[in-house]
């Protein structure tokens, strides 16, 4: 019967483990993102309001204008005006208040933020079985053809004279 130490053991749960949140995580978060609307006044204070019931729920950041902006009726913004809302005639930065939509949580912060985290963990494990290499006899320093192989070191060598 061949018996295998803890490491092998821990590798096994910790597999197990990645595999099985991930499902989870994904199944839950269904990768929604959060998108927020920036209301500037005054070219100096803002703030941060979430878009919970946008008009258009495929496309939220259409929803934050200026005028959605004047209409939270914030305290920041009493007395400021819209300017020129001609479309053939405005840039955008006309009047008082600036509007700017911006998300939190996508899907590609996330897989960042993943990425991130198990390289960390598979550089960590890579140097735990470097350890593990090196007690049981085995140097990385060397080359593949001077040190021994795995299964040398498991072997029972046999000498038939």
């Amino acid at each position: 019967m061949i018996r295998h130490g803890p490491t092998r053991l821990i590798s096994f749960l910790f597999i197990t483990l990645i595999l099985s949140i991930a499902p989870v995580e994904a199944a839950m978060n269904k990768w929604e993102v959060t998108n927020f609307c920036k209301c500037i006044c005054f070219s100096a204070n803002y703030t941060i309001l979430s878009l919970n019931t946008p008009d258009n729920p495929s496309k939220p950041c259409l929803s934050c204008t200026k005028q959605w902006c004047l209409n939270q009726n914030l305290p920041i913004c009493a007395g400021a005006s819209l300017g020129d809302t001609d479309p053939d005639t405005a840039t955008g930065l006309e009047g008082d208040v600036e509007a700017r939509c911006f998300q939190r949580d996508s899907p590609r912060d996330q897989l960042v933020v993943t990425l991130f985290l198990l390289i960390i963990l598979g550089l960590l494990l890579g140097v735990s079985i470097k350890n593990r290499m090196l007690k049981a006899g085995l140097d990385s320093s060397t080359a593949w053809s001077a040190s021994r192989r795995w299964w040398e070191v498991h072997t029972v060598s046999f000498r038939f004279e």
